[in-house]
C-alpha cells in the first residue's frame, strides 16, 4: 500500500515569479505577452522572436520585429511523474478549492501514461475559469479512485504516512490565473517523484532528483509556453527539459541515415526550460530519413560526451502522434521526462524518454 505525500514541490514557470522557482536557472519567460514592441529576446527559456513563414500569417509588432502568431488558448498536460506508471489530476480553484463536486481528470480511472501526453479539451470543463489553480496528481491503486470527486480522492490517502492509504498525492505549486488567459499553446508537466511505500533505492537521487528521500518527494510542475511558428518545407521542432533529475545538457538530433550527423536542437538547457526559439528548423522530414531510426542524443555540455541516447521509435510508442504526421509545415516538442540520463536500471523510478507533442494541437 502506499502513504500520502502532501508536498508543495518544485516549479519552473514561464514569467511567474515564485519563490519555489529558484532552481530554475534559465531565462522561462515564455508566458508573458509578447512586449508592444515586438523585439526579439533570447536564450534558452525562449521568447518572442523573429519571422513565422509557412500558413501562419507573420505578425509585426511596432517595432517592426515579428511576435508568435496568436490564436486560442490550449493545455495540453504531460505526465513527467518518474516512479508510477500512471496518474490522475484534480485541478481546484485556489485558494479556497475543496474538490467536492469536481471531478478529477482525465476522466478514465486508469489514467494518464508515464510519459503521455493528453490535451485538456474543452479546457473549462476541467480548468476554474477566473482564478488561480493549484493541481493535485495522483498515483497508486488509481481503481480505487473511479467514480470519486477529488474530495473523496484526496481523502483516501488518510494522514501523512499512512501505510494502508491507497493513493499518494501531492499538491503541486500554484499557476495564477493570468496564465490561462493568455493566448498561447501552454504546456504543463508534472515532474519529479511521488514516492510511496518501497520507493527507495541506493540510486534514488538518478531516478528522483538530488533532494528526493521516501520522506521528502521531488513532484514539481514545468510551466511554459510552446511555439505555434512553423515554416512550410521545415519540420519545427523544441525540446522542454522536465525531468527533475537530470542537469543542464545539450540536446542533439540525428537522422535516420547511415551518413548523418548530428544537429544540437537545444544548447544548455536546464530543467524548466523549452529551446530554442525560434523552433529550430534545421530539417524537412526528408532529412529525417527512417523516423525509427533517428536518436535523440543528451550531451554534457562542458565534455561533449554523450550521456544518453533515445530512439525516435521508443519516443514515437509513448506518444499519440503517428509517424504519418511528422510532416514539413508542422511544429512538435520533445518533452525530456523520467530519470537522469545514465541512472541505473532495476530502480522503481522510469528511465529518461520524451513525449512527442504537437506544439500547436
Amino acid at each position: 500500500m502506499l502513504h500520502r505525500v502532501r508536498s508543495s514541490g518544485w516549479a519552473c514557470l514561464g514569467g511567474i515569479s515564485l519563490a519555489v522557482a529558484a532552481a530554475c536557472t534559465q531565462d522561462h519567460g515564455v508566458l508573458g505577452r509578447d512586449p508592444s514592441s515586438g523585439a526579439s529576446t533570447s536564450g534558452a527559456g525562449g521568447g518572442p522572436g523573429a519571422t513565422t513563414s509557412g500558413p501562419t500569417t507573420t505578425t509585426t509588432g511596432a517595432g517592426g520585429g515579428a511576435v508568435e502568431p496568436p490564436g486560442p488558448t490550449r493545455l495540453t498536460v504531460v505526465n513527467g511523474i518518474s516512479d508510477h506508471d500512471a496518474v490522475r489530476f484534480c485541478f481546484l480553484a485556489y485558494p479556497d478549492g475543496t474538490g467536492v463536486g469536481v471531478d478529477p481528470w482525465p476522466g478514465a480511472a486508469a489514467g494518464l501514461a508515464f510519459a503521455r501526453a493528453q490535451e485538456v479539451e474543452p479546457l473549462g470543463a476541467a480548468i476554474p475559469e477566473g482564478t488561480s489553480l493549484r493541481a493535485h496528481v495522483i498515483a497508486g491503486d488509481l481503481r480505487a479512485t473511479e467514480g470519486l470527486d477529488c474530495a473523496e480522492i484526496l481523502a483516501l490517502g488518510g494522514s501523512t504516512g499512512s501505510p494502508a492509504a491507497p493513493i499518494v498525492a501531492a499538491g503541486l505549486p500554484v499557476l495564477p490565473a493570468p496564465v490561462f488567459a493568455e493566448q498561447k499553446s501552454l504546456l504543463v508537466v508534472a515532474t519529479g517523484c511521488l514516492g510511496g511505500e518501497g520507493h527507495t533505492h541506493e540510486s534514488e537521487k538518478e531516478g528522483c532528483g538530488d533532494a528526493y528521500t521516501i520522506d521528502t518527494p521531488t513532484a514539481g510542475l514545468v510551466a511554459v509556453a510552446m511555439s505555434r511558428r512553423t515554416t512550410f518545407d521545415r519540420v519545427s521542432l523544441q525540446v522542454a527539459h522536465a525531468s527533475a533529475a537530470t542537469p543542464v545538457v545539450d540536446v542533439e538530433l540525428t537522422p535516420g541515415r547511415g551518413d548523418a550527423t548530428g544537429v544540437t536542437l537545444a544548447q544548455d538547457l536546464s530543467y524548466g526550460a523549452i529551446a530554442p526559439f525560434p523552433p529550430s528548423t534545421a530539417f524537412s522530414v526528408g532529412d529525417l530519413g527512417a523516423l525509427d531510426e533517428v536518436a535523440i542524443e543528451t550531451r554534457d555540455p562542458i565534455e561533449g560526451t554523450v550521456t544518453s541516447s533515445v530512439p525516435m521509435r521508443e519516443i514515437l510508442a509513448n506518444s499519440d502522434v503517428p509517424a504519418a504526421d511528422i510532416g514539413d509545415g508542422q511544429g512538435f516538442v520533445l518533452v525530456a521526462v523520467g530519470a537522469a540520463p545514465g541512472a541505473k536500471q532495476g530502480g522503481f523510478w522510469h528511465p529518461l524518454t520524451y513525449s512527442l507533442l504537437r506544439a500547436n494541437p
